[in-house]
């Protein structure tokens, strides 16, 4: 007999040729329809079919109700009973993402009044809360403790990243949308309107006080986009690291994104990023439009008045159609501040409220995930590692009158991943879940030992049946690489510390008929205080690719 052992250390990986496709599926009334099979769908890239690979139907505890893979079929292992975790350990997480850098202290005092009642009124005791904000100030980390959740809360507060000029400086007075028209788009008719606010609103109406207005008016509308743009990477950059913060916690991930919306038009490829990083790592983000009910002023409002002087070019001046043009520019901005949010929810499989002050009904429905939806999975056929984009369609089968959701495309890599980061990946992924997968029959035990008042040795053992493995010979010997990876988390499901074993197995034919009858076994150790822990245990098999995840809860008592 000849097995090599290596340890590894733990760490994230999350690359992969590989597209994912989360699909929320509504019939009539809203409610979600979790009966349809894989034959039901029909998946597009560029217009082109795609082979889906990958399927599963998850319910809204994130139990795979289903599941297949383009892989040969194996026999089914024993039947064994469901092992679950403790009532006591996490199981699902909920961060409140608070855009407090771009949200109005209005805004942000009634969603965080809402926020505070749903989290009395919704927030079970295996659930896990945080309150986490774009400014980065006031972050609470995932707790079951109320109180300190409520006391977060309380403190939040606008925190502007972009910093407003004095109102005397204030001129033209534009909006985000205009100032986008003007830096972006060039858009001649707007920078001219713009140039007659400079005449009036600095120099009284009198173009011969203003020596270069458009230079103002382009000056003006360059600050604000500059600001705007600022605050808009910031915002989906702590998005994007809260992803990855509960990438590394098992069971449901949501995140509540509550926030005004902004213009995010140049900043595609990070929001499409930001949702094939949160479907990798099974991270629903459902938003909450905290502007509410808002409806258009004729004119604008006190500080966007429409009145200008004629201009000799356009003939533009004020009256009914300065006003017409006005609101349809507000109009236009208003609804494009929220597609970010809107687009990030559609592609993760959330929920998008919005246009609605009942912020307490907004609360229930994005902070629920969808009782059923379907993850689809493909290779994509002759990809080019070109970083270009693709879009996506998903569609079902046959005459339905069903509603879809799911996303809208994704950016093609720029080069090649190799298969290591690909199985690494799975691993990761089943290793932060807390769904039991039983492809190879796999026995685990546990058991700790006090040492000393403050600490305690905690010893996980995995029994592996060698006849569920895949040889193949080299050199006259059996050969198979066996993946063991046991992770240890709290009970607000913080990775406590996780181990890696690789051994590799070279066997003579009479040592393998031995193992066959014993079984393959491993032991890891940890050192943890006294409290209650979940322990998750992720075996592969190289040759097969058939991988097991198991839990046990353990408590080590004070």
């Amino acid at each position: 007999m000849r097995t090599e052992e290596t340890r590894q250390s733990f760490t994230l990986k999350a690359q992969r040729n590989e597209v994912l496709v989360r699909v929320v599926v509504r019939q009539g009334g809203g409610k979600a329809v979790g009966t349809l099979s894989k034959d039901d769908f029909r998946l597009f890239d560029n217009g082109k079919p795609q082979a889906i690979t990958v399927f599963s139907v998850e319910s809204n505890s994130m139990a795979a109700a289903s599941s297949e893979a383009a892989k040969p079929s194996a026999p089914a292992p024993e039947p064994q009973p469901e092992l679950k975790p403790s009532p006591a350990t996490a199981q699902r997480f909920v961060a409140f993402y608070f855009d407090d850098i771009v949200m109005s202290f209005e805004d942000l005092a009634r969603t965080r009044d809402a926020a505070e009642l749903y989290l009395h009124s919704s927030v079970q005791p295996t659930d896990r809360a945080g309150i986490f904000t774009s400014s980065g100030l006031g972050d609470l980390d995932f707790t079951g403790d109320h109180d300190k959740l409520r006391e977060a809360l309380a403190n939040l507060k606008p925190h502007p990243a972009a910093v407003r000029p004095e109102s005397g400086l204030d001129c033209p007075p534009l909006s985000l949308y205009e100032a986008y028209l003007i830096v972006e788009l060039h858009d001649q008719q707007e920078l001219e309107i713009a140039t007659l606010k400079v005449i009036q609103c600095a120099c009284g109406g009198d173009p011969t006080r203003c020596p270069d207005p458009q230079q103002q008016a382009q000056s003006r509308a360059m600050v604000i986009w500059n600001g705007n743009e600022m605050q808009s990477r910031q915002s989906l950059r702590v998005l994007t690291s809260l992803v990855r913060r509960l990438a590394l916690l098992p069971g449901q991930r949501t995140i509540l994104w509550v926030s005004q919306g902004f213009l995010a038009i140049t900043l595609h490829q990070e929001v499409v990023e930001l949702a094939d990083r949160a479907l990798r790592n099974r991270v629903v983000i459902n938003a909450l439009d905290a502007r509410g009910l808002y409806a258009m002023v004729p004119g604008g409002d006190a500080t966007q008045s429409s009145d200008v002087p004629l201009s000799p070019v356009t003939g533009f001046s004020s009256g009914p159609a300065a006003s017409a043009r006005l609101v349809s520019i507000q109009s236009t901005g208003q609804s494009m501040n929220a597609d970010v949010m809107a687009e990030v929810a559609q592609e993760t499989g959330g929920v998008f409220f919005h246009n609605n002050n009942d912020y307490d009904t907004g609360f229930r429905q994005a902070g629920a995930l969808p009782e059923f939806s379907y993850l689809l999975g493909f290779s994509p056929q002759n990809l080019k590692y070109d970083g270009k984009y693709h879009k996506l369609k998903v569609e079902l089968t046959g005459a339905r009158s069903y509603t879809v959701q799911a996303r809208r495309g994704y950016y093609a890599p720029s080069q090649a991943p190799d298969a290591p980061e690909r199985i690494e990946e799975e691993i990761q992924q089943a290793v932060f879940s807390q769904d039991e997968l039983r492809e190879l029959p796999v026995e685990i035990s546990t058991q700790f030992f006090q040492a000393g008042d403050q600490g305690a040795k905690l010893s996980v053992g995995a029994r592996v049946d060698v006849h569920s493995l895949h040889f193949h010979k080299a050199e006259g010997r059996n050969v198979d690489d066996l993946t063991t990876v046991v992770a240890v988390f709290d009970r607000d499901g913080n990775l406590v510390d996780g181990k890696k074993k690789v051994v590799k197995l070279r066997l003579r034919d009479a040592t393998l008929e031995k193992l066959a009858q014993s079984g393959l076994g491993t032991k890891t150790a940890f050192d943890v205080k006294p409290g209650t822990y979940l322990v998750r245990v992720v075996v592969r098999d190289s040759e097969s690719g058939q991988l097991s995840a198991l839990n046990r809860a353990v408590e080590i008592p004070y």
